[in-house]
């Protein structure tokens, strides 16, 4: 595939994609420390601290998932192939990337493997 404008400004918002799931990432961290119990903090409020924690920590697992799509968008920027389904080699339509612009399938292959 021709790596024309559209490719330039798909890569310019996966950039700013990078860099925002990047920092976002970087506040997951700190919010998913592990809280210490000691006896000036009540059980409920460990429990709260601990729930919070876990939160924090599925947030950051979902964003560094796409950090990953993201990274691998731009790799695909690069080979060319940006744009073509990674499954069956379809055009994937530019609203679709528009909107999700690190996605690597068309809508068909997406809803068949329910990923």
């Amino acid at each position: 595939m021709p790596q024309g404008p559209p490719y330039a400004e798909a890569e310019r918002i996966l950039r700013e994609l990078e860099e925002e799931t990047l920092d976002r990432i970087k506040t997951a961290e700190f919010s998913a420390n592990a809280p210490v119990m000691d006896s000036s903090v009540g059980r409920l409020t460990y429990i709260d601290a601990y729930q919070q924690q876990q939160v924090a920590l599925h947030a950051k697992r979902q964003l560094e998932s796409q950090l990953a799509a993201v990274r691998a968008a731009l790799e695909r920027i690069k080979a060319g192939t940006y744009g073509a389904c990674v499954e069956c080699g379809n055009r994937i339509p530019p609203e679709r990337l528009e909107f999700v612009p690190e996605s690597p399938f068309c809508v068909a292959c997406k809803e068949r493997s329910g990923r």
